[in-house]
């Protein structure tokens, strides 16, 4: 898997989706906002539509918006939507499982990325940058 700009884009989107998440975002707002060429972000949110990660309105108060809950979308769903292959290390794609000493050691890094991808979720890069201004004051 050779994570691409597509990726990124959309996983942007789906950040700033689930940011305003009560209400509905155009496309051109998140590309301006993020420098995200307007026509790429259209597609890869269309994309994402066909594959039940967002919903689309047309008309004033339009736009797109998560058709789930941030908790329920990991990055490993997006990846999968916007790539064709998943696989970090494809030794397989040059060598044989028996000639190659390093095969095993590919596959579980393989193994051990996606698992990492499938448990992030976009609620967890929420709460990960969510600053909390709490301040203890001691008198």
């Amino acid at each position: 898997m050779n994570v691409t700009s597509k990726s990124i884009y959309a996983i942007i989107a789906v950040y700033e989706l689930a940011l305003n998440k009560d209400k509905f975002i155009k496309s051109d707002v998140i590309a301006k906002k993020y420098n995200i060429p307007k026509r790429f972000l259209e597609i890869t949110l269309s994309e994402l539509k066909t594959n039940g990660i967002v919903i689309s309105k047309k008309g004033g108060g339009g736009g797109f918006a998560l058709k789930k809950l941030p908790e329920e979308i990991s990055i490993f769903d997006i990846i999968t939507i916007t790539e064709n292959d998943l696989k970090v290390f494809n030794c397989s794609k040059f060598l044989e499982k028996s000639t190659c000493n390093t095969f095993t050691v590919f596959e579980n890094l393989n193994t051990e990325i996606i698992s990492l991808l499938k448990n992030k979720t976009i609620q967890d890069i929420i709460n990960e940058n969510t600053i909390n201004f709490t301040t203890t004051f001691i008198i």
